[in-house]
């Protein structure tokens, strides 16, 4: 059984290889944590790499959340007298960082604290603010457009999604089955190239992390009607973290409302960085989930 990682957006700092070595050390680190003896270098996994896609069409990518935030809700902080503190260097540029809940008993300064609790009120003002966007779709495409470059290229430009579609084909194989493991744009990237996938290829299980297909400026963008996949012929789980903004909406409602339901699972990832994969993919219940259809193949 072959695993397909997809990225999500802004990589354009590594390139294939060395995007693909980070996901593989945030995987193994996940795997020793939970004991499973099992190595990704015995596993058969592909990672397709389009982020140099970005740069062939002259386009640049930029997400800044101060710019995202009106100001008013920037300003939220100092209304709840919380002073503005510098980021602390929490996560090491050497070492993928482990998991709060993973390392409970480590003891904290009170300076990361202070840092940390300044975290889960902008992670509480961004997700009220994704959920005023939901109402209104122009705007938030407006959103899109200005800083997910990426996001709103590939759902605009039928040229720049074939070119992306094609680099994840060639990963997929005729006479073998596939666990498909997607993150942020990848995501959605994933379940539009599976609505219109050939009925060659066997996807045993479909695992989005971070999934921003909730937002309805997103599902007017892709093939429709919106269905399940019939190249899907097991699960599809949905991991979404409670501190990640982006993903504040479970996939439940309609259109995704399917049959067999979508199983959703809330985890927990960082509070300074709840979007970024060294949290989804490190988790045990997704490293679970990503190899009991290879260590419990029955």
């Amino acid at each position: 059984m072959k695993i397909i990682f997809v990225h999500g957006m802004n990589q354009q700092k590594y390139d294939a290889d060395s995007l693909k070595q980070h996901w593989l050390d945030i995987f193994q680190q996940g795997i020793d944590e939970v004991h499973l003896n099992v190595t990704t270098t015995e596993l058969k996994i592909a990672l397709p790499f389009y982020a140099d896609l970005i740069l062939k069409h002259q386009m640049s990518n930029s997400f800044d959340l101060g710019h995202f935030l009106p100001k008013s809700l920037l300003e939220y902080h100092d209304h709840k007298g919380i002073q503005k503190t510098t980021p602390l260097n929490i996560q090491s540029t050497t070492e993928i960082p482990q998991l709060p809940f993973l390392r409970a008993n480590q003891s904290l300064r009170f300076s990361t604290h202070l840092y940390l609790l300044s975290q889960l009120i902008k992670d509480k003002t961004l997700k009220e603010f994704a959920y005023l966007l939901n109402k209104f779709p122009k705007l938030h495409e407006s959103l899109i457009h200005k800083f997910l470059i990426e996001t709103y290229f590939y759902l605009a430009n039928s040229d720049f999604m074939e070119e992306v579609h094609q680099r994840i084909l060639v990963s997929l194989e005729d006479d073998e089955e596939h666990i498909i493991v997607a993150h942020s744009l990848g995501t959605v990237i994933a379940f539009n190239l599976l609505q219109q996938l050939k009925s060659k290829y066997s996807i045993q299980r479909f695992i989005t992390l971070g999934c921003p297909l909730a937002f309805k400026v997103i599902q007017t963008k892709l093939l429709q009607p919106i269905e399940r996949p019939t190249s899907l012929h097991g699960e599809w789980l949905n991991f979404y973290s409670s501190e990640d903004f982006l993903t504040t909406f479970p996939l439940v409602n309609s259109p995704f409302d399917f049959q067999p339901k979508i199983i959703n699972i809330a985890i927990s990832t960082f509070i300074s960085t709840p979007h970024e994969i060294v949290g989804y993919l490190q988790h045990p219940d997704v490293i679970q989930n990503i190899l009991e259809p290879i260590l419990k193949p029955d």
